[in-house]
Parts: C-alpha cells; structure tokens; sequence
C-alpha cells in the first residue's frame, strides 16, 4: 500500500464522518488542531504554550479579550472554517475554564470569528499580558469598591 493511500486511510479514521461530508465535532476538532501545543486538557506547556486551564475564560470580559482567543494564530490559521473554530471556542472555553465562563456565557458565532480573523495578531504574549493585566486591574478595583461599605 502506498504512502498517501495510508495517509488517507489515517485521516478518515481520524476524522469521523469525513466520508459522509460530515463536520468533525468540536473535541475532534481540538484534537486535530489545538492540542499538539495546548496538549489534552488544555494544560499547555509552561513557559512556552499557556495553561487554557482556569486561565481562558478571563478572556471572554471584553471584546479585545473574545478577538484574543479568535486571533491566537493556531486558531485564526487553521484550516477550520469560522462555524468550526466558534464551535471549538464554545466547547473548550467551559470544558477548560469553568469557573470563569458562566453557563450562559455569549457564544462565539461563526459572523464574530469571521471579524475577528480579519485582523492579524502581531504580539500574542504580549497582548496576552496586558489583557491579563487589565483583568486583574478590573477585578481589583471590583474588590475594593466591594470593600467600602456605605452607611446612609
């Protein structure tokens, strides 16, 4: 047997439905487009690839925040289409990141991560830090105006 029958033989076998014209659904799709850096269960590799773990749903705060998560090259390059990458970022964002994603957190629709793929990412760490930086910003300032009691 040749070398691209195999291939193809592997790629249908990974790719469940692939025959029938059928989309991989969204863990499938993490599997096949996100894990070799994130590895299963999103747990990344430190200092190189970050955590998704308890980390990804701080994101979801803002609108840079959302075109962030759509923007991560890994994501926005991949050869999923903007239905299959929303449905990857629905799934895995309260799969990996529970407790900040609420359970009727906004869906990414496949209309947003079109948008949000039409700009390219140029600092990924960087942009990273500083909306992990305007985060604990926000949420330090929640904490303290929590914090003042007010007496009428």
């Amino acid at each position: 047997m040749s070398r691209s029958a195999l291939g193809l033989i592997s790629l249908l076998l990974l790719s469940p439905g692939a025959l029938a014209g059928e989309k991989n659904p969204p863990q499938i799709n993490y599997m096949l487009h996100c894990q070799g850096c994130h590895l299963p269960g999103g747990i990344g590799h430190p200092g190189l690839v970050p955590s998704m773990q308890g980390q990804i749903g701080r994101f979801l705060n803002s609108d840079a925040g959302r075109a962030y998560l759509v923007q991560v090259p890994g994501a926005s390059q991949s050869d999923l289409d903007n239905r299959e990458l929303a449905d990857v970022l629905n799934w895995l964002l309260p799969e990996f990141d529970s407790a900040h994603v609420a359970a009727d957190f906004k869906r990414f629709t496949a209309d947003e991560v079109s948008r949000y793929r039409e700009t390219q990412l140029l600092s990924v760490s960087g942009t990273r830090r500083e909306l992990l930086n305007e985060q604990q910003e926000l949420g330090a300032g929640a904490e303290r105006n929590s914090n003042h009691s007010v007496i009428k």
